[in-house]
């Protein structure tokens, strides 16, 4: 019990850092708080899962992005053990790698980690819903610096 209520305030005191940029503190509490979880909830329960996709978020924010991607993709294991690639969970990690992927360059990468994240958007949520809305703007830009980057090598 007593556990459950560290891992708790561990997990509201790191928000609070994230929001005033306190990255390093927050990567220290987040880590304390995925260490707790771990040992009341096990690896693959959704709320490490949550530790995980929060550490890949304060690293993506620090510009740590391939660190992000192990953050992400251990978040991302873990949903599709649970809910399936189908689900808006699932989603959720696959847009979160897309972004990082787009941000890194690697466009090929971020569109088909994009794609995934649309075509499970549109199932669950349909076309004009916000997230499949704002997930289209990012394939467009991932497109657009796609296209810009091959042009400039072939120059």
């Amino acid at each position: 019990q007593n556990d459950l209520l560290i891992f708790n305030c561990y997990y509201k005191i790191v928000h609070v850092l994230n929001s005033i940029k306190q990255y390093e503190e927050a990567l220290v509490s987040f880590r304390k708080a995925l260490e707790i979880d771990r040992e009341i909830h096990g690896e693959n329960h959704r709320s490490t899962c949550d530790c995980y996709e929060a550490i890949g978020n304060v690293l993506s924010c620090q510009g740590r992005n391939a660190d992000a991607l192990i953050g992400y993709g251990k978040a991302l294991a873990i949903r599709m053990k649970n809910f399936g690639e189908n689900h808006l969970h699932t989603a959720s990690s696959y847009f979160n790698i897309g972004i990082v992927q787009l941000n890194k360059g690697d466009y090929d990468g971020g569109l088909i980690s994009l794609e995934k994240t649309k075509k499970i958007y549109v199932c669950e949520l349909g076309v004009e819903h916000p997230e499949t809305v704002q997930t289209n703007v990012y394939l467009d830009l991932c497109q657009k610096r796609m296209d810009k980057s091959n042009k400039a090598a072939h120059l």
